[in-house]
C-alpha cells in the first residue's frame, strides 16, 4: 500500500468511526438494513486494506448508498474518499472541489514520476486552504 492509498484508509476509518457514534448506530435496536450497513463499512475497511481489486467499485457503491441513506451523516465523509472512490461519488461534490482534487493529483503524479516523496497531506492542506 503506498502512502495516498494508506491516507485514504485512514479516512475511511475515521468516517467509519464517527459513523457508528451517530444515531441510529448507537441506537439498542438497530434495523437488520443499519447492521448490514455498519457490517459492509467494515468490510469496505478489510477489502481496502487488503487490496482487493475491485475497492473502488465497492467503495463508490457504498458511499452512494451511505449518501442515500444517511445524508444527514454526510458530512462525516472525508471529501477525499468521494474523489478517491470516483465514479457516481463525485455528483457530490462540488465544482470547485473537483478542480482542487484533479490539480492535487496532477502534483501528486508529477512528483512520483520525478521520483519525489510527495507529502498529500499537507499539499492538501495548502491547495484547500486549510493551514
Amino acid at each position: 500500500m503506498n502512502a495516498y492509498q494508506f491516507h485514504h484508509l485512514n479516512f475511511l476509518k475515521i468516517a467509519y468511526n464517527n459513523f457508528i457514534r451517530q444515531e441510529p448506530f448507537t441506537l439498542e435496536d438497530i434495523s437488520t438494513e443499519e447492521e448490514q450497513f455498519i457490517l459492509d463499512f467494515q468490510q469496505l475497511i478489510h477489502d481496502f486494506e487488503e487490496s482487493k481489486p475491485t475497492i473502488y467499485e465497492d467503495g463508490e457503491i457504498f458511499f452512494e448508498r451511505a449518501f442515500r441513506m444517511y445524508p444527514q451523516l454526510a458530512h462525516l465523509i472525508a471529501r477525499d474518499l468521494l474523489w478517491f472512490f470516483g465514479g457516481n461519488c463525485l455528483h457530490n461534490m462540488a465544482d470547485i472541489e473537483l478542480e482542487k482534487f484533479q490539480r492535487l493529483d496532477e502534483l501528486r503524479f508529477a512528483a512520483e514520476e520525478q521520483g519525489e516523496e510527495f507529502d498529500y497531506i499537507n499539499t492538501r492542506a495548502s491547495l484547500f486552504a486549510q493551514n
